[in-house]
């Protein structure tokens, strides 16, 4: 019975933890509503098994079942598009802000920030050691904003294997 309680106030602990980052990323959102395009979408598991199954069947393609491996590691991906603010697109302090807000408030750690031809993206983690966990990537395009959430069960052993996969051809 003791055991079942620390695993069901576990489970408690890491939904809290994932709607908090939920909230922080609708609260983002929200500013924008009304005053910008914004589009979400949102993949399940289901989903993310159904494109995984897809790629299992090309045999012959190295790629496709490296990628096809990595899928069943994703639990869930949320898109978020927010473009055409006021006739420009999200404030670079507003992208600061939210990447401070996950930092400090959700224990973010910044795994990567890349810039090219004025395009700017933040790669956040919230994961153990070995692990990714939850990813958010922030790409700040010249005409619009995209906010990736991906919810993931994948090493970083998984993330190697594909990345050196790609390079390899």
């Amino acid at each position: 019975m003791k055991s079942l309680l620390i695993a069901a106030g576990c489970m408690f602990l890491s939904a809290t933890a994932v709607k908090a980052q939920d909230k922080c990323l609708r609260e983002f959102r929200n500013k924008y509503k009304g005053s910008a395009e914004i589009h979400t979408v949102n993949l399940g598991k289901f989903a993310l098994n159904l494109g995984s199954l897809c790629l299992s069947f090309d045999n012959d393609d190295a790629d496709a079942k490296a990628m096809g491996h990595a899928l069943r590691g994703i639990q869930k991906v949320k898109v978020y598009t927010i473009s055409n603010v006021k006739g420009g697109t999200v404030s670079y302090d507003d992208i600061a802000d939210l990447k401070s807000n996950l930092q400090r408030n959700e224990n973010f750690d910044l795994l990567m920030e890349a810039r090219d031809n004025g395009n700017l993206v933040h790669i956040l983690n919230k994961g153990k050691a070995d692990e990714l966990g939850n990813v958010v990537m922030l790409v700040q395009e010249e005409n619009e904003f995209v906010i990736v959430n991906l919810q993931t069960t994948l090493k970083i052993a998984d993330v190697n294997h594909l990345i050196r996969q790609f390079a390899s051809n």
